[in-house]
């Protein structure tokens, strides 16, 4: 299904227009006479509008510290429900939060490719962990699409001040 988007040269219109109407994640911009070039830098630059939220840490994916991510929960119907796959962790995040983490001792799991990426995607493999820890997240959506995050969210920092029982069953 194709839905039309308004246009405008004026900046401060669109930025109202973020927020404003459901399902608008962001912008794009480019100049007036550019046109879409398919698989080729086009000068065109898109702007998400990011929030703020807590996730469970469920697990964690990735063969090298480089490409390590977490595995992203919700409280859902009485328990965790996996909702994301992060995207690689930074640094400091991945020492931050590696000490707090302790392993189910069941061995590798796998996510449906629709909760780490889109319908039909590979399944993500990854290392179950106590669903113990809170982590806040940076999102392009306020509220889940399908039951996950649309986008792999950003993780920010561990909140040690916050249980899986402080976090209400929707985000936002």
């Amino acid at each position: 299904m194709l839905h039309p988007v308004p246009a405008t040269t004026d900046p401060a219109q669109a930025l109202r227009w973020v927020g404003a109407r459901a399902g608008v994640e962001g912008l794009v911009g480019k100049s007036v006479w550019a046109s879409y070039v398919g698989g080729q830098a086009s000068g065109w630059v898109k702007w998400r509008s990011r929030h703020a939220t807590e996730a469970v840490v469920m697990g964690v994916t990735g063969a090298t510290p480089a490409t390590q991510a977490l595995v992203l929960g919700r409280p859902q119907a009485g328990r965790i429900r996996a909702v994301g796959v992060s995207l690689p962790l930074p640094q400091a995040v991945r020492m931050a939060v590696a000490p707090l983490l302790h392993g189910t001792g069941e061995g590798m799991r796998e996510l449906p490719g629709t909760v780490g990426g889109l319908s039909g995607a590979d399944p993500v493999l990854y290392v179950p962990v106590e669903p113990e820890v809170v982590v806040e997240i940076e999102v392009d959506q306020e509220r889940l699409e399908f039951g996950r995050h649309r986008h792999r969210p950003r993780v920010r920092r561990v909140r040690g001040d916050l249980t899986p029982g402080h976090l209400s069953e929707h985000p936002g």
